[in-house]
């Protein structure tokens, strides 16, 4: 029986090969994979605030061979999990500067992540609720951005 927990390259790659098998929309394809990208971006420049020490002496071994992508080539679900938290708001979610619909597919995104995660047993049940909760919050207060915004004055 194997019990090592897949990595978040792992992951990600899984989910996202099945986001975009379904999609044949050049524009539709190109927003995932922005995302896919920005959340990858996200995880090396916020993941190491989260880890517990060993992790960080883990990290940096990784990252003394290979820079890129070491987060994740080395962290697993949960470490993916608490990210999406971060994902969901500022500065990797910004109404402001990204375009309304990317906003919608990064917010979708992220909720399927989480949903994907417990779907497969690879965090613990209920634990994500938490950040489903942060994740549905941006998604009502970015509807709430969107309609002032597009309000007559």
């Amino acid at each position: 029986m194997n019990t090592t927990q897949p990595h978040i390259d792992e992951i990600l790659r899984a989910f996202f090969e099945h986001e975009l098998a379904g999609r044949r929309g050049p524009v539709t394809r190109q927003r995932i994979t922005r995302v896919y990208q920005r959340l990858l971006e996200c995880l090396e420049t916020e993941a190491e605030g989260t880890l517990t020490d060993d992790d960080r002496v883990l990290l940096a071994a990784e990252r003394e061979f290979q820079p890129v992508g070491a987060v994740a080539r080395t962290m697993h679900a949960n470490d993916l999990r608490v990210a999406i938290d971060r994902f969901v708001r500022k500065p990797w979610l910004d109404t402001d500067r990204q375009e309304r619909q990317d906003v919608r597919v990064q917010l979708r995104l992220s909720r399927a992540i989480l949903m994907f995660l417990a779907a497969n047993q690879l965090i613990a049940p209920y634990s994500h609720a938490l950040q489903l909760l942060t994740v549905q919050r941006a998604i009502t207060g970015t509807k709430m951005i969107y309609q002032r915004r597009s309000q007559p004055l």
